[in-house]
Order: C-alpha cells, then sequence, then structure tokens
C-alpha cells in the first residue's frame, strides 16, 4: 500500500498562485524561476526534454559530467551509444514548502542526436508525484507546467503544475523572458507589453555607451559599487553598470545573456583581438601523472632572462607541431568530418613525437568549462584611458556583437579547424632552489572567428 503523500494532488496546491509559489521560493533563497510547458513525452519513462545541447543550459547550476554508454540493445552503431551525465542539487517543493529531495536526479546528455533529458527526478523521493510522470497514468496528460527554482547556493527546487491547478491557468498571464526554445524565465508581474532580453541589453548598452567615460569600478558582495584601482577593470565597470555582481561560479549574466568585454586601441579594430575562452586545468596526461613541476621541466624551456625559470608556452593549433613545446594539438574521439564525437572517453591532447600525451582535456570536463558558456552571448569592445591618480576609466563602444546558439561540438569542429588554439602561460621559478609553479592553461579564439563557435551573428550599432 502506497502511504506517501501526493503532494501535488492537495487541494492548497491546486489553489496555490504564482504569486504565492514565488513567496515561497524566495523563503528558500531562490533567486530565479524557470518553467517549461511539458510534452506527452516528458514523463519518468521517456525522460523530460530539456535541450539540443548541454550548452542550452548555462542558467541551470550542474555538478561533474561524466562519460558513460548506454546499454540498450536496440541500439546497433556503438557510435549512437555515447552519453553523458550530468550530476544536480535537485528536490521537489510542495505548496507547504516542503522539500523532498531527489538523489537520483541528472541530466543526460546524448551528443549524437543531439539531446540532454532529465533522468531519475522521482527515484527515491519520499512523496508521490499522484501519476502525473507515469505515462501508464497521467504522465501524458496535456497542460502540466515544470517550474525550477534555481537558489543562489546554486541548487534546484523544482514544483509541478498539474492541469487545471491555478498556476496552469495563470501561466501565460504572467511575463517571462524566453531563455531558450524549451525554458522561460518567469517574472513575477502580469504580462504588459512584452520586451524582449535582447531588446532590454540593447538598451542598457546604449545607456552605457552615451555615458562616455565612466570610471573604473566593481560592485562588492551586497551590491554596492567601489572604486576599483586594478588595471584589468573594463570588465567589471560595465558588469557594475550592469548591475552583475561578480561570481565565481560562472560567466557574467545579464537576463540570459553572456557578458564579454574586450579592449581595444579604437573601436573599429575589433577582429584581431585574441580573446581567452576558458582556462581549464589539464585532467590527464604526463602534466596530472608527474605533475606540472616535473611537466614544465621535460616539455618547457629556460626563460633566458629571467635566472632560474623556467616557461610553457606557444600557440598549439590542431595537427600542426608546437616548435617551442614540441608537441601537437590532436582531438582523439572526434570527426571531424561528420562533426561527431566516437569515443566518449575522447579528449584534447598535447602528443609529444613520440606518441606520448603530455596533457589532455577530456570531453567531460571540457564539456563542464563550456557549458558556462551561454547560448547568447555579446561581444563589447572598450576604450580605456588613465586618470591622474593612475586609475583608469572605461569607455564603451557602440559597435558590438551578438552570438546565439552555441553547442560543444562546435568548440571541437573550431579546434579542429584551427579558429580555436591553446596558448598556455605557464611558468617554474626558484627552479633550482623553491620551485614554485604558476598555471595557466587557456584556450584562445580571434574575435574575427567567434562566428564558428554560434550559429547566428549580428553586427550592431547601439547608436543607429
Amino acid at each position: 500500500m502506497n502511504t506517501k503523500l501526493a503532494i501535488y494532488d492537495s487541494a492548497l496546491s491546486k489553489e496555490l498562485s504564482i504569486r504565492n509559489l514565488i513567496s515561497i521560493f524566495s523563503n528558500e533563497d531562490v533567486d530565479h524561476v524557470y518553467y517549461k510547458i511539458l510534452a506527452p513525452n516528458d514523463n519518468s519513462k521517456n525522460q523530460p526534454y530539456m535541450a539540443g545541447h548541454i550548452t542550452d543550459l548555462a542558467f541551470m547550476p550542474t555538478g561533474h559530467i561524466t562519460e558513460s554508454s548506454s546499454t540498450s540493445r536496440k541500439i546497433k552503431d556503438s557510435k549512437r551509444r555515447i552519453k553523458y551525465t550530468i550530476g544536480l542539487d535537485f528536490s521537489w517543493i510542495s505548496a507547504e514548502g516542503n522539500i523532498y529531495h531527489a538523489p537520483n536526479s541528472k541530466l543526460i546528455y546524448y551528443p549524437q542526436y543531439p539531446e540532454v533529458r532529465l533522468s531519475g527526478f522521482v527515484t527515491k523521493c519520499s512523496f508521490d508525484m499522484g501519476g502525473w510522470m507515469d505515462p501508464a497514468k497521467q504522465g501524458r496528460a496535456q497542460g502540466r507546467v515544470l517550474i525550477l527554482g534555481v537558489t543562489k547556493s546554486k541548487k534546484i527546487l523544482a514544483y509541478l503544475a498539474v492541469p487545471d491547478s491555478r498556476i496552469a491557468t495563470e501561466i501565460n498571464d504572467y511575463a517571462s523572458i524566453e531563455v531558450t526554445n524549451v525554458f522561460k524565465e518567469l517574472k513575477n508581474k502580469i504580462k504588459s507589453e512584452e520586451v524582449s532580453s535582447k531588446e532590454i541589453l540593447l538598451n542598457e548598452l546604449r545607456r552605457i555607451h552615451l555615458q562616455d567615460w565612466i570610471e573604473s569600478k566593481r560592485l562588492n558582495r551586497c551590491g554596492v559599487a567601489m572604486k576599483y584601482t586594478a588595471q584589468n577593470g573594463g570588465g567589471y565597470t560595465l558588469e557594475a553598470e550592469l548591475g552583475i555582481i561578480p561570481n565565481g561560479y560562472s560567466e557574467p549574466d545579464f537576463m540570459g545573456w553572456e557578458i564579454k568585454q574586450f579592449g581595444v586601441k579604437r573601436c573599429d579594430l575589433i577582429n584581431g583581438k585574441a580573446l581567452t575562452l576558458m582556462t581549464p586545468e589539464p585532467d590527464g596526461g604526463y602534466y596530472v601523472d608527474e605533475g606540472v613541476e616535473a611537466f614544465i621541466r621535460k616539455y618547457g624551456y629556460e626563460n633566458t632572462n629571467i635566472d632560474d625559470r623556467f616557461d610553457f608556452t606557444g600557440r598549439h593549433t590542431a595537427g600542426s607541431l608546437c616548435e617551442r613545446s614540441g608537441l601537437t594539438l590532436v582531438a582523439e574521439g572526434y570527426d571531424c568530418v561528420n562533426n561527431i564525437i566516437t569515443e566518449a572517453s575522447g579528449c584534447i591532447a598535447l602528443i609529444d613525437k613520440k606518441g606520448n600525451s603530455a596533457s589532455s582535456w577530456s570531453y567531460a570536463k571540457l564539456m563542464e568549462h563550456w557549458k558556462k558558456k551561454h547560448a547568447q552571448a555579446v561581444y563589447i569592445p572598450s576604450l580605456s584611458r588613465k586618470e591622474l591618480d593612475l586609475s583608469k576609466s572605461y569607455s564603451y563602444c557602440n559597435n558590438i556583437r551578438l552570438y546565439e546558439g552555441t553547442t560543444f561540438l562546435a568548440l571541437l569542429n573550431a579546434i579542429s579547424e584551427s579558429h580555436v588554439y591553446y596558448d598556455p602561460g605557464i611558468k617554474l621559478e626558484n627552479a633550482s632552489t623553491s620551485p614554485r609553479t604558476k598555471r595557466r592553461s587557456q584556450f584562445r579564439i580571434k574575435s574575427r572567428f567567434l562566428h564558428h563557435l554560434y550559429t547566428k551573428q549580428a553586427d550592431i550599432d547601439l547608436i543607429v
């Protein structure tokens, strides 16, 4: 006999308003609320469809990504068995505000299809879903709404609005912003005139451009603007103007748009700038097996200008030997002709002349970094000048670029085509006395090649 409580069939659940649900979320430190209207196939058997690519879910906090393979006997082609499992800190919340942890929740990414699905979200839960996710019962019903609250501590609280509930009938009357083609972000107000996140972003960037020179600043953890005296204030100043509080979790985000600022000498010189895409540490090869110091001593070179120091630098592009390091960058387990991953355990690797792996980045590790890249990004060039007190001020150009739609496969393709390259800055100081290493593994791209990472590019003049 099932004694679990069917939390979404209660009278309170059916009468709960969106405004009251947002209040319940707020009590749990939720600061963003997203939702999707569930399709008939969105149930515990078929697994709810979340996105086409993992990069579409940049708004959703996730854990480690691990490679695995499908065990289904229906799949004959081994390449179609490839999948990646993504951890989640996922719980359900009731209309009373009670929280029920879903310990088996995870995302499954199938790059060959491609699609991302939610799995294990009702397994080992201490409540009854009331059959609303069971395809043999009511799990194919139209009108169900999945609502996800994301907390400041990067946890996910889920709520299910069943058909004919007050929330299910109210949802289309509330203002929302389309985050992906699957999810919308819910705003706590009745829908008035719809304004897209792109339009709001462009209006804000236009306002910032028209301010001309802005003194370098950044927001503290309380959101208060503070003077910033270091020389790398261009990004912080722009974020402060947009109300973005810096954090170590992800890229700066404004209503689902990744904000990328870069300095230029003139506003029209935006095509030749080398931009850092990500700085992931290797998770394989000699670098990991023997340590960073041993790696630099073996593959680096002695700095002739600074005593007792070794460096590991050099531009590494796919398939070409880097003369400085003697290493070649390769994409193992990736078919660049058909643009598919052929091995779940594949990696980007630096291979020496004997065929040994000097360092490598598993696709699972790189996916974790690339997922932080939003499906929507804006790149803003800026000018800088020194003030009398040696601090800096910044002026943000009117010519910007918007990009939409990136995938992990687009990254692998751009690496294979040498548009994205590995450009490390790793050093060993006090090599003969008290060795100390400094690490910076960075993948970079020239700004004129950014379109290879996205499906759409738009050049915008903010004052036209």
